[in-house]
């Protein structure tokens, strides 16, 4: 303690608590006097080092200190102070109403500190150590727990506790490998530290505790595998913080807990692989920051958690793991952030979650985004990504608000998944400028143009490019822009996508189908051709008298060079032609005029069986050019 000189009204409650020790306990030792001196005065106590002296002190010593009444009166209000002693067995306090502060400074407890369901009014254990621990369940402190630079090779477990101001292990170890600190059921009514120094061998349990202030672990060393952190239902009215350097070779588990303000692991890093960060149908009413060097080698679970600010992942990393974050039927009020440096081996994925605000990806390395039936109120911008020719984009059945692109970030071939998206806009952006990125802003906007989403939508896997949704999607955003012109086009390459598969005659018919879709008056071509041919062919039939009357009066005065009896239209070979062409058209030229039998060809051309066969032939092509028009009209009614 150092030289110092005791005030009068110190030394008479000293003197007065003496002998009220003496009465008990008879002739009382040297170490226990210095420790009634400690509590009667109110002096400051310095720090002990490791060569102070460690005298012994009989724990029942310690006990009648604390919970006799006739000794409280003569106690300073600094309460019971043990200094640089040793206390050689089992401190028992179970069960005990202690008025009084009790304060352990830089003690050896070596058979462990018991106060089961005591009564304190406050609890201070600095340095020293305790070699079995602290077992105080269900104890009820007035006062702060302080528990500093102490080393615990034992178990500290406070479970079911009520501590009504703050809890700081600020510097200790806990050397414990099975459960080294349990505050399971526990309520704080101020905040809990385990941060600056504080490092812990074994597991850390504070199951359905309730927090009314921060939780905070900056800088903390957990060595545990397994489960290092277990903080299953637990209820933080405040912050919960793991930042400044905070590091764990075990689990960290909040599954089921609460947290009215932020969570923060900016900067912590996590070596568990598995599930190396549990949040599993947590509520985080903040921010959630993965941030600012976060690094993990196991997956982020977020399975069903409501967070009511932003999930900001910037500048983390994750590795050695197949699922990087999972926020699965997560909820997500804010933001869902991967940026600035975002870097994973592993999966992204989002399926089933509901996000109010956007999704960002940008300058992110990642293997898959994978968003199936995820519901996006926001934007979602996929920019800067760093390994697009290994990046995947997921987005099946998923309701978005605007993709905000750029070219140089989409998937390699095969890498788009989008069958069952919806999205209120599509908007592809230029590359960021370093200018743009030291402003925060995006690049600049590109007019959506049919031909870069074309190419776009090609790039889906073989059996997704060909489902119609997407394709469909696009032309709906197009027509809603007044641009039926290009959304026509992108029908036609969808078209001519799915054909691609088919037999060559098969697809040689989609393939006409989708143009004649777009434009059925191109079938006029077609039959414009077919007529014209024909023309051609029945004008050299009927100059060289290879064309005659159907009706047998009347071919038998054509074929004497005599004039028609009864009226009879005479032969014309463009109408001829053109009726033969549109078989539901009809002229009057059909029924009355055909190549005749009888005659005798001087050319190949006006022989009577080439003439029938090449009618036939016309009017089949009339017909099949007919059901083409049929078809195309259909589907694009139908579309």
């Amino acid at each position: 303690m150092g030289a110092h000189v005791m005030p009068p009204w110190d030394r008479i409650r000293l003197e007065a608590l003496a002998q009220v020790a003496t009465q008990h306990f008879g002739p009382i030792q040297q170490s226990e006097l210095q420790v009634l001196a400690h509590s009667a005065s109110g002096a400051e106590l310095e720090v002990a080092d490791d060569t102070t002296p460690r005298p012994a002190v009989r724990p029942d010593f310690i006990r009648w200190l604390a919970t006799d009444p006739d000794a409280a009166p003569y106690i300073d209000s600094r309460g019971i102070r043990l200094w640089s002693v040793t206390v050689p067995g089992k401190l028992d306090l179970i069960g005990c109403r202690i008025p009084h502060q009790l304060s352990f400074l830089s003690c050896d407890l070596q058979e462990g500190l018991w106060a089961v369901t005591a009564d304190i009014r406050a609890l201070y254990v600095i340095s020293g150590k305790s070699s079995k621990g602290i077992i105080a369940d269900a104890i009820n402190l007035h006062g702060p727990l302080f528990i500093k630079n102490h080393v615990a090779n034992g178990p500290l477990s406070f479970i079911g506790s009520v501590i009504e101001r703050n809890v700081d292990f600020t510097g200790t170890k806990l050397l414990n490998n099975g459960t080294a600190l349990a505050f399971d059921g526990a309520t704080f009514q101020g905040s809990v530290f385990l941060h600056h120094g504080f490092e812990s061998a074994g597991e850390i349990r504070m199951l359905n505790a309730r927090v009314r202030g921060d939780f905070g672990c900056g800088g903390a060393l957990l060595t545990a595998a397994g489960r290092a952190l277990s903080l299953d239902k637990l209820v933080v009215e405040g912050n919960v913080s793991f930042i400044e350097g905070f590091t764990s070779a075990g689990s960290v588990n909040l599954p089921g807990s609460q947290v009215i303000g932020d969570l923060d692991f900016g900067g912590a890093t996590l070596t568990a692989r598995g599930i190396a960060l549990n949040l599993a149908s947590a509520t985080i009413r903040g921010h959630v920051y993965l941030r600012e060097g976060f690094r993990c080698a196991g997956e982020v679970c977020a399975h069903s958690a409501v967070i009511g600010r932003s999930f900001d992942c910037g500048a983390a990393t994750i590795t050695d793991t197949v699922t990087a974050v999972r926020l699965e039927k997560a909820t997500v009020d804010g933001s869902v952030i991967f940026c600035d440096g975002f870097s994973t081996t592993g999966r992204v994925e989002l399926p089933g979650s509901e996000l109010h605000g956007d999704l960002v990806c940008d300058e992110a390395a990642l293997l898959v985004l994978y968003c199936l039936n995820m519901k996006l109120e926001g934007d979602l911008y996929w920019t800067g990504i760093r390994n697009p020719d290994k990046t995947s984009l997921c987005l099946n059945g998923a309701r978005i608000g605007t993709l905000r692109d750029e070219r140089e970030s989409w998937p390699a071939q095969n890498g788009l998944r989008i069958d069952g998206l919806i999205y209120q806009e599509l908007t592809l952006h230029e590359q960021k400028t370093e200018d743009d990125r030291a402003k925060r802003s995006m690049g600049k906007e590109h007019e959506l143009k049919a031909s870069d989403r074309i190419e776009w939508l090609r790039l889906q896997p073989e059996f997704d490019v060909v489902e119609p949704q997407p394709w469909m999607q696009l032309v709906a955003l197009l027509r809603a822009k007044g641009d039926d012109r290009h959304a026509k086009r992108v029908i036609l390459e969808m078209r001519k996508t799915q054909a691609r598969a088919d037999w060559i005659l098969l697809r040689w018919w989609k393939v006409l189908l989708a143009q004649l879709e777009r434009q059925p008056l191109w079938i006029l071509l077609s039959i414009s051709l077919f007529t014209a041919v024909g023309w051609l062919v029945f004008w050299q039939a009927a100059y060289a008298g290879a064309m005659a009357p159907t009706e047998n009066v009347a071919y038998a005065e054509w074929h004497k060079g005599a004039a028609f009896v009864a009226p009879w239209p005479p032969f014309n070979p463009f109408i001829y032609s053109l009726e033969n062409s549109l078989p539901l058209v009809k002229l009057g030229q059909d029924d009355k005029w055909a190549p005749d039998s009888h005659f005798t060809p001087k050319h190949w051309y006006t022989n009577y069986q080439f003439l029938a066969d090449f009618r036939w032939c016309l009017i089949l092509a009339g017909w099949a050019q007919a059901t083409i028009l049929a078809s195309a009209l259909a589907n694009r009614f139908k579309t």
